[in-house]
């Protein structure tokens, strides 16, 4: 029968969200390809800690001839790391596919998801007047926000773990967050930084909500506040020139401390366990750092848009081989996200010269194109 090549699972939207104050039954759903030939059925296998499913000592169940399974019953707030395996008709097992991993009980929340679909919505931000204009991918309808001023950095992201973006601003003249919660509409405020830190909000405690955290560039320290005990953390991780690129690089469903050195083109990702660093040579001076999940394996891979040429280098994490793609032109930003909710980052660009965005959908490798935004607005999906 056909080999592993083209199984893969991707996990999708969990089908029911839960507080994470209490063990309870969560639940988690997956969706993979279909092996082209041979196939009559696939087996699912998961566990708790990576490579128990691979190493089948976890437990298993025999879905049948279908491409998408519900896991229930499971614990709320621990993680599930999963594989698939075809069979043909006579019982004769693929390769597992690639293992991904999610917390459960706990939202994937994407960067600039205000409706809660599971796709990135076009999002921009018109520093003169401190408005967020949404479009949402749900409906194709359109929102705006009034959250912000001239000199605000936006930092949208899911600060109260309702599974949906909050608009939110840095202010770098006083260091204060001001996030408006999506879930009531209410205002939270956070003192967190100075002027010349740069916000590098992310998920470091995997309770499924944004953390408030900075990266100061005089120094190379990050300052993160965790979301679910309030509890202060402070890392010494890069030097002056380094640019942050935090981001869930081992699939353990909290974001990584990394840095990305343009002088050098190498990435810095430290290690929570050891402290210590994983490397990668992966770019040169004058590229931009766009690391996301490309390849739907649930970890961060390494990768940077040179605009000389505006050629995007990825390094996929579940094969370590390279994609290499030409998207965009000269001016162009990018602005990867995944715009079609298959678990995997599309390659995309925003034109402020015409105020266009051009998306590459990784599910169909189709172009989208969209009209959304003005002169001076910032996309909220930049890099």
């Amino acid at each position: 029968m056909s080999r592993s090549s083209a199984l893969r699972t991707t996990i999708l939207w969990a089908a029911m969200l839960f507080s994470a104050s209490a063990a309870q039954a969560a639940t988690l759903s997956f969706v993979w390809d279909a092996v082209p030939t041979n196939a009559t059925g696939y087996r699912l296998y998961w566990g708790n800690a990576p490579g128990v499913s691979v190493a089948y000592g976890g437990n298993s169940v025999d879905v049948g001839n279908v491409t998408t399974y519900q896991l229930t019953g499971l614990t709320d707030g621990l993680p599930y790391y999963v594989v698939v395996r075809a069979y043909n008709s006579s019982g004769m097992l693929s390769a597992p596919s690639i293992e991904v991993s999610r917390l459960a009980g706990f939202p994937f929340s994407g960067l600039a998801d205000f409706d809660r679909d599971s796709k990135a919505d076009i999002t921009v931000f018109r520093p003169s007047t401190g408005m967020s204009y949404i479009r949402n991918s749900s409906d194709g309808s359109l929102s705006s926000v009034q959250w912000g001023q001239n000199g605000d950095v936006p930092v949208a992201g899911d600060y109260d773990g309702d599974g949906k973006s909050d608009v939110a601003v840095f202010r770098p003249s006083t260091g204060i967050w001001y996030i408006r919660a999506s879930s009531n509409g209410g205002l939270l405020s956070f003192q967190w930084g100075q002027a010349g830190d740069l916000p590098v909000a992310g998920d470091y405690d995997g309770d499924g909500k944004s953390d408030v955290g900075i990266f100061r560039p005089s120094t190379g320290t990050w300052y993160v506040r965790n979301s679910s005990t309030g509890a202060l953390s402070a890392f010494q991780w890069g030097q002056v020139g380094d640019v942050p690129v935090p981001g869930d690089y081992d699939s353990d469903g909290k974001a990584d401390v990394a840095i990305f050195r343009p002088s050098t083109g190498i990435w810095y990702v430290r290690d929570r366990v050891t402290n210590g660093a994983v490397v990668y040579q992966w770019g040169a001076t004058g590229d931009v750092p766009v690391a996301a999940d490309y390849d739907g394996d649930g970890k961060a891979d390494v990768a940077v848009f040179r605009p000389a040429t505006n050629m995007w280098y990825i390094r996929l994490s579940n094969t370590g081989a390279g994609m290499f793609l030409q998207w965009g032109a000269t001016g162009d930003v990018p602005v990867p996200a995944d715009f079609d909710g298959d678990g995997k980052t599309d390659v995309a660009v925003f034109r402020p010269s015409s105020n266009s965005w051009f998306v590459r959908a990784s599910s169909t490798g189709a172009t989208q194109s969209f009209s959304w935004g003005q002169a001076g607005d910032i996309p909220l999906l930049r890099h």
